[in-house]
């Protein structure tokens, strides 16, 4: 099946470069949660339908837009997002994604996914997985080293400001923070030994933004937690809040940004 995942995102990453300057995209049609649903995300997750639909298998579907469809005849359960830094690609800003995590029905945990894949609208990178490894454009990669320099990608509110400077002051290094606005895409630049650490603490993120970068990281040994270092523990029948997620393959800064969390 990961072949077949494979093949509709870079149809719809195609889709979604060709659309990106197009007026009217913008238009704000919905509203779901604190979100919006803008024209180009109903579209893209509309065109996602079609070709899951037609691909041989029979899907559930729990997507940022539509939240869940078709209850009812299935074998599978296809988490989706449609358009991930969906601010970053109308403002052309490269870093935006599309992502597909696959789960076999009666699945309940968000990492128990089998196969999915998250695509780079800009750059064309496919990075996908199976049961065993991750791959990026078809080729197997293993763990990577941790970078030379200290990365943060940071997410978090005015409420948790005290924290993150607490964790900040607790490096012995210097270090760079980032916040580049696609989830998926941030959390596997830190499992592909880009960026150091990922977390994103405001309460605002869901299983559909996540679902397949979580499951990418999963197979190079590199498992999202919570602020207790425990695997994040997610249901995927419906959309989702994930209140805190920290990813990290390096054990020093996992313990710090636990510390620091758990003090406010």
């Amino acid at each position: 099946m990961r072949e077949v995942l494979v093949k509709i995102t870079k149809e719809i990453i195609s889709f979604l470069y060709e659309e990106k300057d197009k007026q009217g995209i913008d238009k704000i049609i919905g509203k779901h949660g604190n979100d919006v649903t803008r024209v180009i995300d109903k579209k893209s997750e509309e065109l996602i339908f079609d070709r899951l639909n037609h691909s041989g298998y029979k899907f559930m579907f729990v997507s940022e837009e539509a939240g869940v469809v078709n209850k009812e005849n299935y074998e599978y359960i296809a988490i989706i997002d449609p358009l991930d830094g969906s601010t970053n690609y109308l403002n052309g800003i490269p870093w935006s994604s599309v992502s597909i995590a696959v789960y076999r029905r009666g699945e309940k945990d968000i990492l128990s996914s089998f196969t999915g894949v998250v695509g780079n609208i800009f750059t064309k990178k496919i990075y996908s997985y199976d049961e065993n490894f991750s791959y990026i454009d078809e080729e197997k990669i293993s763990t990577p080293h941790p970078p030379d320099r200290l990365l943060i990608l940071a997410y978090f509110s005015r409420s948790r400001l005290l924290s993150v400077k607490n964790f900040l002051d607790s490096l012995n290094a210097d270090y760079k923070i980032r916040s580049l606005g696609s989830a998926s895409l941030d959390m596997i630049l830190v499992c592909t030994g880009k960026a150091s650490i990922y977390f994103d603490v405001r309460g605002k993120l869901r299983n559909v933004d996540v679902a397949a970068s979580s499951n990418f990281c999963k197979r190079l040994g590199i498992i999202p937690r919570n602020s207790r270092l425990e695997e994040i523990r997610v249901g995927i029948e419906k959309v989702e809040q994930i209140q805190e997620i920290i990813l990290s393959s390096d054990q020093n800064l996992l313990n710090l940004i636990a510390l620091s969390l758990q003090k406010a």
